[in-house]
């Protein structure tokens, strides 16, 4: 009788612990180009990180953001990025996706730099990203030619 209940409460508990480790997983392909107006050769080497949102202000410093990927931008200032986030289900039955968002930062307007901060997206492989053109002088995007955000590679 108590092997059988010993039995039972181990079953119950590694049942939980198998729902409770599932995560939700994404990945993301993102496309784009960067545009400094004023000085078009700070359009090479800017920074483009894609980061996962974890939490919002005043728990990110227990559960900061995740950075899924980072790049840099060419000499004609394009770029292309790619990587993948996993969130915990913390509810079990209600799938946790990854939040993606990017951060841009240059030198296109001050000396010591600045960072843009996109919305976030939900566009996830096997679409790609399409940014279009961010112009960084004014922190304004031009639409990608396809006038659509998701594309099919």
């Amino acid at each position: 009788m108590m092997c059988s209940l010993h039995l039972s409460l181990s079953l119950v508990l590694f049942s939980s612990l198998i729902v409770l480790s599932q995560a939700g997983h994404g990945c993301v392909w993102i496309v784009g180009k960067v545009q400094c107006e004023k000085d078009h050769t700070k359009s090479t080497n800017v920074e483009i990180r894609v980061l996962d949102r974890d939490s919002v202000f005043p728990f990110s410093f227990i559960d900061p953001d995740d950075l899924m990927g980072v790049t840099f931008s060419n000499e004609e200032g394009r770029f292309s990025l790619d990587g993948c986030a996993d969130d915990f289900d913390w509810l079990p039955g209600v799938p946790n996706v990854p939040e993606p968002y990017i951060k841009i930062r240059h030198y296109c307007n001050k000396e010591q730099g600045e960072t843009i901060e996109l919305p976030e997206f939900n566009v996830f492989t096997p679409n790609t990203y399409d940014l279009g053109t961010i112009i960084l002088d004014t922190q304004k995007s031009v639409a990608p030619p396809s006038r659509d955000k998701k594309t099919n590679i």
